[in-house]
């Protein structure tokens, strides 16, 4: 990123800017997919979009060829302005406002993920009980030139290399999320080479779900600075590691102490009684929230058995084969939180979070018994014709996931009946399409041998 972007951004920000200071703001929305829509409009026209909104078609928001949702509106939130800390190629100053999304008759839309997950943190407080979010998305920095897909470096988990555009990158991104007010952590190597990972700091669950988003944007504008490509897909390398969204939930009190819910000095483990009923709850509901974290054909390659796949519906401490990990440390009883390992950055962070907190309620209520943590480190789940697996597996492929969101009663409630449809019928449409394509892999095997 040019410093005086930079500088500019920094000296906008502490000069309490506003929208109408910018030459251009771009509303933001997201489809029921996850994916980032935006409408950008001049700065003169701000205050009329702000107190007036702006119309959508629903068909944006639950994908083309549903039309029965017409005349929704865009309604800026100016809480969640931002400005963005980069200017246009021209010098123009742009600024970011997520929007809220009004149906005809002025109520949120039913289908709109932010508003769904708004509504279950109101839930959630109201039980006393504040939800604590944190995100780690893996992506590939690939070079944008030929060969295609090459990663941008050799190296592997936490290895410091000697490529360094690589970490030009993650810095230009961190550089911007701080600027947005999301505090990086840090970031490294993964395992994958050319494989990175950003780390930021936990929030509310609606600040976490943005800034993911967020997240993802700012490094692929930054790649792309580069003459890279910054690349979220969970599995675009054969062979390679895939890319995971590791979820962290914990759960503190609404009073002045805020004093961490999972968290029980006396209990095994130091798992509340909360804790284990909440973990149980999502183990209950691991199928339907895999069709939410996991939502493409690609998703379950990465998901398919290997040694360290989280495709195990259990939970452990040390076990990377288990979907759910508890983690912190037990000294510090603010860091005791669930870690969902299974999700990918293809999801729609929005409906995840609240589908979570649904199961989450859900073993709470009825008092879920909490199975054994599963530590068996060289076990991997049976392939076809091989032993049972003790505990139970992940949905396999995505069919068998949507399947599972379908039967599933409170996921569904949790997300909304309309959303649930327009993510089934995108997912068996995705389904459908990848098995009219004929592969290489295909042709190389059958082409003269059948």
């Amino acid at each position: 990123m040019p410093l005086r972007s930079i500088v500019n951004a920094r000296i906008a920000m502490s000069a309490g800017i506003s929208p109408a200071d910018m030459d251009y703001i771009q509303l933001l929305f997201t489809d029921v997919a996850g994916r980032l829509k935006s409408l950008e409009v001049p700065s003169s026209r701000w205050r009329a979009t702000r107190d007036r909104g702006w119309s959508v078609d629903g068909s944006v928001m639950l994908g083309e060829g549903d039309r029965s949702h017409g005349n929704l509106r865009l309604v800026p939130d100016p809480d969640a302005f931002l400005v963005r800390p980069w200017h246009t190629p021209s010098g123009r100053s742009v600024g970011l406002v997520f929007c809220h999304v009004l149906d005809a008759d002025g109520e949120p839309f039913a289908a709109d993920a932010r508003t769904r997950l708004r509504q279950a943190v109101v839930r959630s407080q109201a039980r006393g009980q504040l939800p604590v979010f944190g995100a780690e998305a893996d992506f590939y920095l690939l070079r944008d030139t030929q060969p295609a897909m090459a990663p941008t470096d050799n190296g592997c988990c936490w290895d410091l290399v000697d490529q360094e555009q690589a970490d030009e990158v993650c810095r230009d991104t961190s550089d911007a999320l701080e600027l947005m007010g999301c505090t990086v952590s840090g970031h490294r190597h993964e395992a994958g080479p050319g494989q990175r990972v950003i780390v930021f700091r936990h929030g509310d669950a609606l600040a976490t779900a943005d800034r993911l988003l967020l997240l993802k944007h700012t490094a692929r504008t930054m790649a792309r600075r580069r003459g890279m490509r910054a690349v979220f897909m969970p599995k675009p390398l054969a062979h390679r590691h895939g890319n995971a969204l590791r979820v962290h939930v914990s759960l503190s009190g609404t009073d002045t102490e805020a004093r961490p819910l999972f968290h029980d000095p006396d209990a095994p483990g130091n798992m509340s009684t909360l804790f284990q009923q909440s973990l149980a709850g999502v183990l209950e509901h691991a199928d339907a929230l895999t069709a939410l974290g996991n939502p493409t054909v690609n998703s379950y390659k990465r998901l398919a058995p290997a040694p360290g796949a989280p495709v195990y519906r259990a939970w452990g401490r040390c076990n990377g084969s288990t979907a759910f990990k508890v983690a912190g440390d037990e000294a510090v009883p603010e860091s005791m939180r669930l870690e969902l390992r299974s999700p990918d950055s293809a999801t729609n962070p929005h409906l995840l979070f609240t589908a979570i907190l649904a199961a989450f309620w859900d073993g709470q209520d009825r008092g879920l018994k909490l199975p054994g943590a599963y530590e068996e480190l060289d076990a991997s789940p049976s392939e076809p014709g091989g032993t049972t697996c003790p505990v139970g597996r992940l949905p396999a492929d995505l069919p068998a996931a949507l399947r599972a969101l379908e039967e599933d009663a409170t996921v569904l409630a949790a997300v909304g009946e309309l959303a649930a449809r327009s993510w089934t019928a995108r997912g068996r449409a995705d389904w459908h399409a990848w098995h009219q394509l004929v592969t290489p892999w295909e042709v190389d095997r059958y082409l003269e041998s059948v």
